[in-house]
């Protein structure tokens, strides 16, 4: 049987000779920036050689949007999202599944974002803590050629998209408060952000700040992990940035690695400040309490084609890693693979031993 996997996203529709619509392009969606089309995708695991990602898209449903037209009542609105996020309820009730939202990086089309979320459903799911998986999918381009110019047009798509991550959040929020009780059923919310994903809920934190001003951010995720940040090491000291990102969770968990190739790549010919997902924060002097740490280094070496860019779905120990935190374990009680680094106030993992 395919997995499902979900998605939100501001691309360009593509349409069919017949005008159906098919998929979606690299572009930012022409009726508006903000215009977000809801869906979910069946996925199989790919044939090996035939494609470089890990799972291929065997079936793809796109909910129809409308919004009235003058002289049309209110009741002519359909919202894709309601419909999808009524189906997430419905499976995360049923298998006592977990939510992980996923915010992917630079130079990943839609079709790799839809293979990323499969492979983290996969990967971080376990008997105890199964997960269901929504995407949300902004215009990265999907290639890297020429490097210096894809990097430059993602990163323009990527703050573009501020405004639609930020409803997409939105709409989930207004959802879960017009619930009734008994359709709770008390599963969390989590969220992962890689790469340029990061730079992403930068922008988009600050269009929720928009939306709530002068209050606190409502807390509905559990955990966000911020991998492989391509993401100012300074951003939690500032107030345009991240730093109030933790209002929105319990805790945020930042994996680095100071030999991550892609975001050497960033820092030194994007002429981009030293990243977050190289080094971790910049200074621990007020980092806030839940804010964790943890070190990369000794296992981000995946594939060459990879970077040292890929280990947070791609390296069994920090998967491992993730799991035992998705499973509510506290960040020191977590054994075997991580060593407390006192001088850095970070986790260090370790690699697995052979044998």
């Amino acid at each position: 049987m395919p997995d499902w996997v979900y998605y939100a996203t501001n691309r360009n529709e593509i349409t069919d000779a017949a005008g159906r619509e098919i998929g979606f392009g690299p572009h930012l969606n022409p009726k508006s920036p903000v215009w977000l089309r809801y869906g979910a995708a069946a996925m199989k695991p790919a044939t090996r050689g035939k494609t470089e990602n890990e799972f291929v898209v065997e079936r793809l449903h796109i909910e129809p949007e409308h919004m009235p037209d003058r002289g049309e009542s209110a009741e002519a609105m359909v919202r894709g999202s309601d419909k999808v996020f009524e189906t997430l309820r419905k499976e995360m009730c049923a298998n006592r599944a977990d939510l992980i939202l996923l915010v992917h990086g630079f130079a990943c089309s839609f079709e790799n974002a839809l293979s990323n979320a499969a492979s983290i459903k996969k990967r971080y799911s376990t008997p105890r803590r199964p997960v269901e998986v929504a995407v949300f999918s902004w215009p990265s381009d999907g290639s890297m050629n020429p490097a210096a110019f894809k990097y430059k047009k993602d990163r323009d798509d990527a703050r573009s998209s501020a405004k639609a991550a930020s409803r997409a959040l939105r709409r989930l929020i207004e959802f879960l408060e017009d619930l009734p009780q008994e359709k709770l059923c008390g599963r969390r919310i989590q969220l992962v952000a890689h790469s340029m994903g990061n730079y992403v809920l930068r922008n988009a934190l600050q269009a929720l700040i928009s939306d709530f001003p002068h209050k606190t951010l409502p807390r509905i995720l559990t955990n966000i992990f911020l991998m492989a940040a391509d993401e100012d090491d300074d951003t939690f000291e500032h107030d345009h940035k991240l730093a109030r990102l933790p209002e929105l969770a319990e805790r945020v968990n930042v994996y680095f690695a100071k030999d991550d190739r892609a975001l050497m790549i960033s820092d030194v010919t994007k002429f981009q400040s030293d990243r977050l997902g190289a080094g971790g924060p910049r200074t621990l002097t007020n980092l806030p309490h839940k804010v964790v740490l943890v070190d990369c280094a000794e296992v981000s070496d995946t594939t060459a084609l990879e970077a040292r860019h890929q280990y947070y779905r791609a390296r069994a120990e920090v998967i491992a890693d993730v799991q035992q935190v998705l499973a509510d374990r506290a960040p020191e009680d977590i054994k075997p693979g991580r060593a407390w680094i006192p001088a850095r106030r970070c986790f260090r993992l370790k690699p697995a031993r052979s044998g």
